[in-house]
């Protein structure tokens, strides 16, 4: 960037200057090494009192996310608890009162565990606080609080290692205070695929509206929604009677798309093609996921003779079913130019209704989706995925049931694993817990993990509370089932009251937009809620890390494949009072969306000026029955010099100690005349100097007030770097 384009950036920055020291810990990643050597940068180890460890740099069996780990391996203690230890150099500030998390990953090998203390020390009498923490063999993240009785600018945090003979591993460590949210957009996860929901049922009701209506209602769904999945019936009377006596030959007249037309004086017609067609036309986004799930098959081709009540297929039948299927995928492209692209062979197979159904057990399932594979294969459409089993629920304690249980039932054949592209489940079962979650993921072989169908079903509700079914489902997905897709039972349906139907019957509604008997649009806070979700969330997002706290909001966080945006999510139940939630590293833009009981929280944008975008954290406060999204902007040219993990392997600037008090160590990549240049917030340039041929520089700052600066570094091929930098008194 010109001068006068790094000013103008510079301008953007609204900051407020103060003289204490920033968190999160310089390189608490153990990422950055000190040029020249294998030592992490801000980072002592030591080995005192005839202590002798093997202090390395660890590459390999790393939490995801990470490139480098601290390995110490003790082959001595020392005469006292302190000797072999490892200490921060980042003397960061603490403020009287105020309670601090230390957060940190950890694993020992050579022992089933070992205990490492934590420790925090400052210049003041009295203020040692350590705590013994038992590590075990498998990285996990580990926590210890501590409240501090003197503000104070020069605090350590050490790590102790108490045992001999014990492999110790540490890596990604942070101290924030008390009720903070924290990121770390390195450890990536699960690739988002997108949100959704079906059309499967009420579209007949849809286009008896008038058009006006109507179309109001689809450019709510597919318009203002940015969806990008939808699911939709393999009608069972498709292909009924049987079209000849070959499977290997399809005689594409004998079939009836009867309930995929428009007419309206055929009860049968259920106006799907162009429901599909109109919902394609209306995405700004596409639909990248386009589902065909079959309840049954035709009666013919089932044990009770019946597209309802049950049954399954007859055993030998696989041949014809999946020319069915087929025959279903071609046609819709052949007939009314709508591309498949995912087919599911059942629908709710371990749920016993009077419906169009089959009650198919995984052993049987296994046979269609390995005839299914081979077919797809024959007829070239080796591109359609096979998603199953669709079952009712995602867990439960009787094997013939849920997800869980098909899937482990099924993943024993590897060539089921392989034919099977997407695990689907439902999430109908009355809570699905953490467990629950990981349960699913814990057998889904790094599958991804869609909910093709999830609502609370006949809801007399519009409310949060009714919208939270599909909070909770989201959120514990992500976070806990390796979820990668999210589907609604239904994107529009009209709301039944109790007053309209006879005593008994089924009433309420369960879509993301609904109308009632006399037509007018309800949109209900689930509604909102989907917003939240597929406007901000899109198609290869991948879920990161997010720390939370004791009584934290119900959270999870996103970011962009170009890492452009981070995502945050986040509901409560109960009002929660000031917590922290970290403001990511080089963020241009914060922008803060809210839902709630309240009418005027329906996706609303609440004013970002007040945000500093320079701090450290944002503080925030949530109503009960609350969701709140947060988006942060980035800055990626900036990012990158942030990324610890991107240091080595790009040659990136690195400024130390930051921030500083004193003098300021630059390593960066080797060049002829690196130029450096020091700005101010409002563009005054206060240091400017051509360096001799080098990759370090060290720069005196003591005549700078306090307060935060922009470093620019430009090498000889005009390559630039850009850092902020914090002067401290």
């Amino acid at each position: 960037m010109n001068n006068k384009t790094f000013l103008f950036f510079l301008l953007l920055f609204p900051l407020v200057f103060s003289a204490q020291n920033q968190l999160p810990l310089l390189n608490g990643d153990f990422e950055t090494i000190l040029d020249g050597t294998q030592e992490f940068s801000s980072w002592t180890n030591y080995q005192n009192n005839v202590g002798q460890v093997n202090y390395s740099i660890e590459t390999q069996g790393l939490i995801q996310g990470s490139t480098k780990a601290l390995k110490s391996e003790i082959l001595e203690k020392g005469e006292n608890n302190y000797d072999v230890k490892t200490q921060s150099d980042y003397q960061f500030r603490v403020e009287a009162g105020q309670t601090y998390t230390v957060r940190f990953w950890a694993k020992v090998s050579g022992a089933s565990s070992a205990e490492m203390k934590v420790v925090f020390q400052s210049e003041v009498v009295g203020s040692y606080q350590g705590n013994n923490i038992p590590i075990t063999q498998d990285w996990q993240q580990f926590t210890h609080h501590f409240t501090v009785s003197n503000s104070s600018d020069v605090n350590r945090l050490s790590f102790w290692y108490m045992e001999k003979n014990v492999t110790y591993f540490l890596d990604q460590v942070e101290v924030v205070t008390e009720n903070s949210l924290t990121l770390n957009s390195a450890m990536r996860f699960q690739t988002v695929d997108g949100f959704g929901a079906g059309i499967k049922r009420r579209t007949e009701s849809l286009y008896a509206l008038d058009n006006a209506k109507r179309e109001q209602i689809e450019a709510l769904a597919f318009q203002d929604l940015e969806v990008n999945m939808i699911r939709f019936f393999v009608y069972h009377d498709l292909e009924d009677p049987n079209d000849n006596l070959d499977a290997f030959d399809l005689n594409t007249s004998a079939l009836d798309w009867t309930r995929y037309g428009s007419s309206p004086n055929n009860y049968r017609s259920k106006y799907i093609a162009e429901a599909l067609s109109n919902a394609f036309s209306l995405s700004s986004q596409g639909f990248d996921h386009v589902i065909g799930n079959c309840n049954s098959a035709p009666s013919w081709l089932k044990t009770n003779n019946s597209h309802a009540g049950g049954g399954t297929l007859i055993a030998g039948q696989e041949n014809e079913y999946s020319e069915f299927l087929v025959a279903f995928i071609k046609g819709m492209q052949d007939q009314y130019g709508i591309g498949v692209t995912a087919i599911s062979p059942t629908n709710e197979p371990d749920y016993d209704v009077t419906y169009e159904s089959m009650n198919t057990s995984p052993s049987e399932l296994s046979q269609i989706i390995i005839n299914l594979n081979q077919r797809l294969t024959t007829e070239n459409l080796e591109q359609i995925q096979i998603i199953s089993p669709e079952t009712f629920r995602v867990t439960s304690n009787n094997t013939s049931k849920s997800t869980t249980n098909y899937i482990n039932a099924m993943f024993t054949d590897p060539t089921v694993v392989n034919a099977v592209d997407v695990i689907a489940t439902h999430a109908y079962q009355a809570e699905v817990t953490p467990s629950d979650w990981s349960a699913l993921e814990n057998l889904s072989q790094n599958k991804p993990v869609w909910v093709t169908e999830s609502a609370n079903l006949h809801s007399p509700n519009w409310n949060m509370a009714d919208a939270q079914y599909h909070i909770d489902r989201m959120i514990n997905g992500f976070n806990h089932g390796g979820l990668t897709g999210y589907m609604a039972h239904l994107f529009y349906e009209r709301h039944k009251l109790e007053s309209e139907v006879v005593a008994g019957a089924k009433y309420g509604s369960s879509a993301l937009v609904l109308w009632d008997n006399a037509n007018n649009i309800v949109l209900p806070k689930r509604y909102y809620v989907m917003k939240h979700f597929a406007n901000l969330i899109k198609k290869g997002y991948q879920r990161v890390l997010l720390n939370t706290f004791e009584g934290a909001p119900n959270a999870v966080a996103f970011v962009a494949p170009d890492s452009s945006k981070v995502v945050v999510q986040l509901f409560t139940q109960n009002a929660i009072s000031d917590f922290n939630l970290e403001i990511p590293m080089a963020t241009t833009n914060i922008a803060h969306y809210i839902t709630s009981d309240d009418p005027a929280d329906n996706f609303r944008l609440i004013t970002t000026d007040n945000f500093d975008v320079q701090s450290s954290f944002v503080s925030i406060g949530m109503n009960a029955m609350s969701l709140h999204s947060f988006v942060f902007t980035i800055d990626t040219s900036l990012a990158v010099q942030d990324n610890p993990s991107a240091k080595n392997e790009r040659g990136e600037l690195y400024a130390y100690p930051n921030p500083t008090q004193s003098l300021i160590k630059l390593s960066f990549p080797q060049c002829e005349t690196p130029v450096i240049s020091i700005y101010k917030t409002n563009g005054e340039r206060v240091f400017h100097k051509i360096y001799s041929p080098s990759n370090t520089a060290i720069i005196d700052t003591k005549s700078f007030s306090t307060g935060f600066y922009f470093l620019k570094l430009t090498t000889e091929n005009g390559q630039q770097f850009v850092k902020r930098i914090i002067k401290n008194q």
